[in-house]
């Protein structure tokens, strides 16, 4: 079995109006279509964008302002999922819940339902300049698919849960300011393929618009296998441009990713089993330095 998917590395375009934001998002999804993918990632925060029409909202309001999309991002996701047939992992928005903020991903299936999986680890800037809220669970979804938003990837456990519950295909809609940024989340989603034995699709946000809150950013965005047998060596099976606007599709093989458990010259995912990794008894001696 192979399933087709598709990785967005969407780079912040000009705006003076919402409608070229949808534009934008469109241009995606159309590309995407017409490359017969069934499964499309977008990468975390694209609304983003939208701050251009808005430049007179600092940067510490930035998700007041963002949340007012909320509903019209995810009925979007939902329609234009039913509409060409691809799951859609909605990179992540903002909403609000409850008088609190959260940074959540909508996941859209062409059957019109729809899953939410919130970012549960947060970086300082969202913690302490923006004040948003930490989710607290992950979900499993339809098609052994499962998400984690950027940061969250840097912390096996999370996907190590989802990989035990079925999880296949690990997604991970990300925006990094920073080349130290974008390498901590690629490297991370390279541990977890290899780890986990899932196939990774990471999806970035890039460009800037011009001032607080994406003064820069940073990355490309990659469908990514384990390394080892019958896959290429450098384990990325796609890759895009760095910091361009652009989507690479490729096939996702199950069966190879199978082959790879059963097969391979490591076998990472049978080989997880925690009860080796008993802690010995604390040391006598002292090191030179304590």
């Amino acid at each position: 079995m192979t399933i087709r998917a598709a990785v967005a590395n969407w780079k912040i375009q000009p705006l003076r109006s919402d409608a070229a934001f949808w534009n934008h998002a469109q241009k995606f999804l159309i590309e995407a279509d017409d490359r017969n993918a069934q499964l499309v990632v977008l990468p975390e925060l694209f609304c983003l964008e939208l701050l251009q029409i808005a430049p007179k909202v600092r940067a510490e309001d930035a998700p007041k302002y963002l949340v007012q999309y909320a509903d019209a991002i995810e009925d979007w996701l939902s329609r234009m999922s039913q509409n060409s047939g691809m799951v859609i992992v909605g990179g992540s928005h903002l909403r609000e819940l409850d008088g609190e903020i959260f940074n959540i991903c909508t996941i859209a299936y062409p059957d019109g339902s729809t899953y939410i999986q919130q970012k549960n680890k947060l970086t300082v800037y969202e913690r302490s300049d923006w004040g948003i809220v930490g989710g607290m669970g992950i979900q499993p979804l339809p098609g052994n698919l499962g998400v984690s938003v950027c940061y969250d990837s840097e912390f096996p456990e999370g996907p190590r849960k989802l990989a035990e519950d079925g999880m296949l295909i690990h997604a991970v809609p990300a925006w990094t300011e920073t080349r130290r940024g974008f390498q901590r989340v690629r490297w991370s989603c390279l541990a977890r393929a290899v780890e986990n034995q899932v196939f990774v699709l990471h999806a970035s946000l890039v460009g800037d618009i011009g001032r607080e809150p994406v003064p820069e950013s940073y990355g490309s965005s990659a469908i990514i296998a384990p390394s080892m047998a019958p896959f290429p060596m450098e384990a990325i099976l796609a890759e895009t441009p760095l910091n361009e606007d652009a989507l690479v599709v490729e096939n996702l093989d199950i069966d190879a990713l199978f082959a790879s458990r059963n097969e391979g010259e490591v076998t990472n995912w049978k080989d997880r089993d925690p009860a080796c990794w008993v802690l010995g008894e604390q040391p006598k001696g002292r090191a030179p330095w304590q």
